[in-house]
């Protein structure tokens, strides 16, 4: 006998007891209501950025507005209210705020906090912004570049004199839209997607941003490689004296190679693997005694076996391109696999990846490569440069306009390099700018009180009470390095 199936039929409820449920329904809305607060907008006293403060003061210490006036010449007409110098003030602000996109810089119109510390009393529209920039010249860049210079040289002379390595590298900026430029190149991610290209140069280890470039999409690493080598040689301040250059393989140009030697100075690139790389490779590995061990405290040549993982052979080469022989170290790294054969014979297989480095220093196979593998922490200054202040937003159809707005976001960079080295406590100062929005500068408060009596409030927070403490701190200790000395008596 089947079992006859029927469908669930719900128990009905009577008339009183959905009564009963739709009553308690209303109260419980009703009681959710009675916490609505009402709200009231008069509070002029409020910021989203509780700490900018310390921005401010650091900027007035070190002469920033000054730095701008001395070098920033645009004419502006005798109707507008805001001066090219105070525009490229807030213009940096809004950099050093994650305030990047036009649009989002109004913010700042309605931040009555960040307006008493800025001691004005109103901010510009971002149209106001983008009238500025469509009215700057190449002049203008060329100004730009001299104030971040003229940033550099007050950070340099506080410092003293000192050696420096010069990273160089470059980073793909994809465009949407009909910027001027814009050319179909290289593009990891979006694949025949128009875009930029930024060659950029850092101090390594401390970070300062020497020198931007914007060009089209297609432009090969090599080209007017020399004339930026020596763009960064000039604008380096006189304090830093360059060591080294390194960069990778798309900028092993001969032309700068030889130009780092006329100029005493050291180099470390990696070499592409063209034909006279692979034919010294496939040389080598017939006559295995070139391999030598990378291990740390040998003083003398050991010579590597094939199941070394890794393994290098200093060499003397000559590509087609070079006028003479130069050092070259080949590296080899093993790698085990396993193959099953047709006949379900397994098999371990050793396989070999390659890199070449050419340099003109006297070390060792394995401090060289470190030292070539610390150039990589220029790639996290790029990520910093594209995702904490927006260099790879080109929102504006001029090329130019773009450029020179990137150059405003460098300036900005750097002054959080300087800030982050002097103010900011130990455990901080590797922290990218978006780690410092969060946990410092974007904090809400409330600037209170009139005159010498004027505070922020902050909420309560002990670990941000302790940054703030060594902040006040270092900013007295270097308000006193600043203060020149009183003339002796005669």
């Amino acid at each position: 006998m089947v079992a006859q199936t029927q469908a669930h039929v719900p128990e009905q409820k009577t008339r009183r007891e959905r009564r009963i449920e739709i009553l308690a329904e209303r109260r419980r809305i009703k009681k959710i209501m009675k916490k609505q607060r009402s709200v009231t907008f008069d509070n002029d006293t409020v910021t989203e950025a509780g700490n900018f403060q310390f921005i401010e003061l650091f900027k007035e210490l070190v002469g920033f507005k000054g730095i701008i006036s001395d070098h920033l010449q645009i004419e502006r007409g005798s109707n507008c209210i805001y001066s090219a110098s105070d525009l490229m003030d807030y213009l940096t602000d809004c950099a050093l705020l994650g305030h990047t996109r036009f649009l989002h810089m109004n913010a700042l119109q309605v931040d009555p906090g960040y307006q008493i510390v800025k001691e004005i009393e109103r901010f510009p529209d971002e149209s106001t912004f983008r009238g500025l920039l469509k009215s700057m010249t190449w002049s203008q860049l060329i100004q730009l570049v001299a104030i971040n210079q003229e940033l550099l040289r007050r950070k340099a002379r506080l410092e003293g004199k000192r050696l420096v390595w010069i990273d160089i590298d470059d980073t793909v900026i994809t465009l949407f839209g009909e910027q001027e430029g814009a050319t179909n190149g290289y593009n990891p991610r979006y694949h025949g997607r128009p875009s930029y290209k930024v060659r950029v140069a850092f101090v390594a280890g401390s970070g300062e941003l020497i020198h931007l470039q914007l060009n089209p999409g297609n432009t090969n690493g090599m080209k007017d490689f020399l004339s930026f080598v020596k763009e960064i040689e000039a604008m380096l301040p006189p304090e830093y004296i360059i060591e080294g250059i390194r960069a990778d393989c798309g900028f092993a140009d001969p032309a700068v190679m030889e130009y780092a030697e006329e100029s005493g100075w050291q180099y470390i690139f990696k070499l592409p693997k063209k034909a006279t790389v692979k034919k010294a490779i496939a040389y080598m590995e017939k006559h295995p005694r070139f391999w030598e061990t990378l291990a740390e405290q040998e003083k003398s040549i050991q010579f590597a076996t094939e199941d070394e993982h890794w393994a290098a052979a200093d060499i003397q080469i000559v590509q087609s391109s070079w006028d003479k022989a130069r050092r070259c170290v080949i590296y080899r790294e093993a790698t085990q696999t396993e193959k099953t054969t047709d006949d379900q014979l397994t098999m371990a297989l050793t396989l070999y990846s390659y890199q070449a480095i050419v340099t003109n220093t006297e070390d060792k196979p394995l401090p060289l490569l470190r030292s070539y593998n610390q150039r990589a922490n220029i790639e996290n200054r790029i990520d910093e440069l594209k995702d904490g202040y927006a260099v790879e937003q080109n929102s504006q159809h001029r090329m130019l306009n773009n450029w020179l707005f990137s150059w405003i976001k460098a300036i900005a960079y750097n002054l959080i390099v300087w800030f982050k080295q002097t103010l900011m406590p130990e455990s901080m100062q590797r922290c990218e700018v978006k780690t410092i929005r969060r946990v410092v500068l974007k904090v809400p408060g409330n600037v209170v009180g009139a005159d010498r009596y004027q505070h922020i409030r902050l909420a309560a927070c002990p670990q941000l009470q302790a940054i703030v403490l060594t902040m006040q701190h270092k900013l007295r200790a270097f308000a006193e390095r600043l203060r020149p000395d009183e003339p002796r008596a005669a």
